[in-house]
């Protein structure tokens, strides 16, 4: 062992699994796919928001925001730092030994808070419908403050890892991404502090909002007399909104749950990295993380009609162009004649009768318009 800034450096390694080479291949293919599709299929999903005024609306830009974080991932995170864990060495230029973990950092941190965002957001919309829209003022603050808050915590990463000079066991040496400015203390710290903010406290609070507004949708009527095809066509686009968000939040607490175990594990019961497979084990439960990013554009496709339908235009499907459309009101409800229908005007209607029905107002960007 040697020591550089008071943090132990190993230029001995354990011995683990040796990856033969058709596992290695296959673990590349794995990778490979993923990074891929997560470019393309989260491009795609920004070129429709930016090029269709109809998808213009405060829920699309957090997606839009979204899915630009998870491109960052698959363009900087998994395709380098998948072929140093394979190889156990750093074979990229040394700078990128910091700044490809500080990338993975700050698009983990920018998925979670847009998440986060995106719930909050429709809570205020559902909970206080009537309420001031958000601005495009205020949304680029909040934009700027997620990106902000991913960079700050992205920074020890970026003060921490060199490249260093290991030793095997035929006493040969290697160039390996190494932590060198960091205490052992300091990095338990760090990791605890990611799982918290990246995992922990953005999953409690998404949990919570989308319980309340669940909770809320389910016992809201549509004001006005009642119409038997319009009451289900409203609630059908309620199950599907919400089916949508919360699947989207679901896959990302599953897809990192196993990864954001291990690191804390691996604090509590140091012994886990010395399993011989400990190699193959955490390449399953990194492959499942970065995979989350890739998912989305899938779900958006499959569970809203507008990108679904924009999709199509895009890539041109003829099978999809043609899509039904809802009936008139639904038109209305998904935003694209807002403008022209509001339920507040109704809601007058409903106190002159003395209804007492929830009201939801497209004009406070409802879930609907994305």
């Amino acid at each position: 062992m040697i020591e550089i800034n008071s943090t132990l450096v190993p230029l001995v390694e354990e011995p683990i699994y040796d990856v033969p080479l058709e596992v290695m291949l296959f673990l590349s293919f794995c990778y490979g796919s993923i990074s891929l599709a997560a470019v393309l299929g989260n491009g795609l999903v920004i070129w429709v928001i930016a090029s269709s005024r109809r998808m213009r609306s405060v829920t699309n830009y957090y997606i839009a925001n979204l899915a630009l974080a998870d491109i960052v991932i698959g363009l900087f995170a998994i395709p380098f730092e998948f072929q140093a864990a394979l190889l156990q060495r750093w074979n990229l230029p040394e700078f990128m030994c910091s700044f490809c973990p500080f990338f993975k950092i700050i698009s983990v941190t920018v998925s979670v808070f847009t998440l986060a965002a995106i719930a909050i957001d429709r809570h205020r919309a559902i909970l206080s419908p009537f309420s001031a829209r958000v601005s495009k003022t205020q949304f680029r603050l909040v934009i700027s403050l997620i990106w902000l808050t991913g960079g700050i915590l992205g920074v020890p990463f970026l003060y921490g890892n060199r490249v260093v000079d290991m030793i095997d066991d035929k006493g040969q040496r290697y160039p390996f991404c190494y932590s060198v400015n960091l205490t052992r203390s300091q990095l338990k710290f760090y990791r605890w502090l990611l799982v918290l903010l990246q995992y922990a406290i953005p999953l409690t609070v998404i949990s919570w909002v989308y319980a309340r507004m669940g909770v809320a949708l389910w016992g809201a009527t549509a004001p006005g007399n009642a119409q038997t095809e319009r009451d289900a066509n409203i609630m059908r686009n309620k199950k599907k909104v919400i089916k949508m968000l919360v699947i989207v939040v679901a896959l990302f607490a599953v897809c990192w749950l196993p990864l954001q175990t291990y690191n804390v594990l691996q604090d509590v019961f140091p012994g886990i990295n010395e399993y011989r497979y400990i190699n193959i084990i955490w390449f399953c439960m990194d492959w499942l993380a970065m995979s989350n990013s890739c998912y989305n554009p899938f779900i958006y496709g499959i569970y809203n009609e507008k990108f679904k339908r924009e999709f199509a235009l895009r890539l041109h499907l003829p099978c999809w162009k043609h899509l039904p459309r809802n009936e008139p009101l639904s038109r209305e409800l998904s935003g694209l004649d807002s403008s022209r229908f509001d339920w507040r005007r109704t809601s007058t209607i409903n106190s002159k009768h003395n209804l007492t029905q929830l009201s939801i107002s497209p004009s406070s960007h409802f879930s609907l318009d994305i």
